[in-house]
């Protein structure tokens, strides 16, 4: 922290990303692009593994249990959690040059920072639910409808709500339409139009 930031204090009124809990998937439909993502996250995951097996301090199968379970910590906590940064807060020129008067652009370039590590690991988290889905063993979440939609939606609501219904009830002075048994009656003297197929009756 420069020495005007430590200045400033606490007093910072430009707002800071947050990181968001993810619990839903837009699962992928297409069959090609399925295979072409379980290929690509084929290699991720080799890349993904091979990092803490390189280094860990461990031989043998001790090292590829700890390695895998170090990997699929990732990948959980990539799904899970998503670093939302303020982008109109990252500093100068884009997130490029640090702000000396704010700690809040820290913070969101941070958040950047740590979105795109975790890039990775949302990608063959997302491929392994569309695999799921596709074979049946869970449900894709429905696709999240914009808030154009909700508003055209409420929109219509409000324009149906303003026009005027019909009483279905008879108005007054006239008789209720009749029935098709009163018209078969009225027409052939008959009190069913059954009769009209069987003359024995």
């Amino acid at each position: 922290m420069t020495f005007t930031k430590y200045l400033n204090g606490n007093y910072d009124p430009t707002s800071v990303g947050s990181v968001d809990l993810n619990t839903e998937h837009v699962a992928q439909k297409n069959l090609f692009v399925i295979l072409f993502k379980v290929f690509a996250s084929a290699v991720v995951s080799a890349g993904l593994f091979w990092i803490p097996f390189q280094y860990l301090p461990l031989h043998g199968w001790q090292s590829i249990v700890v390695a895998s379970g170090i990997m699929l910590l990732y990948i959980g906590v990539s799904f899970f959690c998503i670093p939302k940064p303020d982008t109109g807060n990252l500093g100068f020129f884009g997130g490029l040059a640090d702000n000396p008067f704010r700690y809040s652009d820290d913070i969101n370039r941070g958040l950047m920072f740590f979105g795109a590590i975790l890039m990775p690991g949302r990608f063959v988290a997302g491929t392994v639910l569309d695999v799921a889905v596709h074979f049946g063993i869970c449900k894709s979440d429905p696709v999240p409808c914009s808030y154009d939609y909700y508003e055209q939606q409420y929109e219509a609501m409000g324009y149906n709500a303003k026009m005027t219904e019909l009483d279905p009830a008879e108005p007054e002075g006239l008789e209720p339409a009749a029935t098709r048994e009163e018209n078969h009656q009225q027409q052939y003297g008959l009190s069913s139009a059954r009769f009209l197929i069987n003359d024995d009756e």
